[in-house]
């Protein structure tokens, strides 16, 4: 048997200082699997990337590195990090992050039950509330939920499901706007249309996202966006960056009126 050169961590962390008090109503969004910040101009691509954003939502972000001065002395976002697993000989802690121009008002995350073939890792889910603005009220009554999602990959497709399942059991009880996002492994026609089944019972919309398939990604789309309570002002996949084996996607969102 192989010694797996990872161990399991299963933990969250908080990072920086917000700049704002409340979310919207327009709303501005990056989403970026980051590839554990491997390639060469990562993080000068990510300082242009997440400036003037209200939401920042990335996978594969990494923890006990070089890059994490850019996380803990934040003066704009909020940074939360949930880890599901730490290499051994590193000691990088591996897992998804959330950048928030405004506190998150509650937090959590779940790990998937299930581990990946070889590395024998896990994935994570991480869930975050912020307050909103409310233009006919001077108090909060609304609050968005934001899922950032990296699905189990490499598993039987009944492993899969239970992962998916699992992550929309963090939106059950939420009765205002989300945002779910994420590198949801959707390689295949079944995952997505279960995917599409559960959105649908949720009241999930998918943002429309014009992007070429990648061949390391077997021509399929891996990132998707869903929505619910907020109107797509504009898309735009940066395939001019090159830091990652995914293309970072930002979006111009706003808080619907209904």
């Amino acid at each position: 048997m192989i010694k797996s050169r990872y161990s399991a961590v299963e933990s969250l962390k908080v990072m920086g200082s917000a700049s704002k008090e409340c979310m919207g109503p327009n709303i501005e969004v990056l989403l970026w699997n980051v590839f554990k910040c491997k390639r060469k101009g990562w993080q000068s691509d990510f300082l242009s990337l997440t400036r003037d954003r209200d939401l920042v939502l990335l996978q594969e972000a990494i923890l006990n590195s070089p890059f994490d001065g850019l996380f803990n002395h934040s003066l704009h976002h909020q940074w939360i990090m949930a880890s599901s697993f730490r290499d051994l000989k590193s000691n990088i802690e591996t897992g998804v992050k959330t950048g928030s121009s405004v506190v998150a008002s509650k937090h959590f995350f779940s790990v998937s039950d299930y581990s990946e073939p070889v590395t024998n890792t896990k994935k994570m889910v991480l869930a975050t509330e912020y307050p909103l603005v409310n233009s006919t009220a001077s108090f909060f009554t609304q609050r968005l939920l934001v899922i950032n999602s990296h699905m189990i990959n490499f598993v039987s497709f009944e492993r899969f499901r239970a992962h998916l399942d699992q992550a929309f059991q963090a939106l059950e009880h939420h009765n205002g706007p989300i945002l779910f996002a994420g590198d949801f492994n959707t390689w295949n026609k079944k995952r997505m249309q279960y995917f599409d089944t559960l959105a649908m019972s949720c009241s999930l919309k998918e943002v429309p996202i014009m992007r070429q398939p990648r061949l390391g990604h077997l021509f399929r789309h891996l990132d998707h966006v869903y929505c619910r309570g907020l109107s797509v002002v504009d898309v735009h996949v940066h395939t001019d960056i090159h830091s990652s084996d995914h293309y970072p996607i930002s979006l111009s969102l706003r808080l619907s009126d209904d």
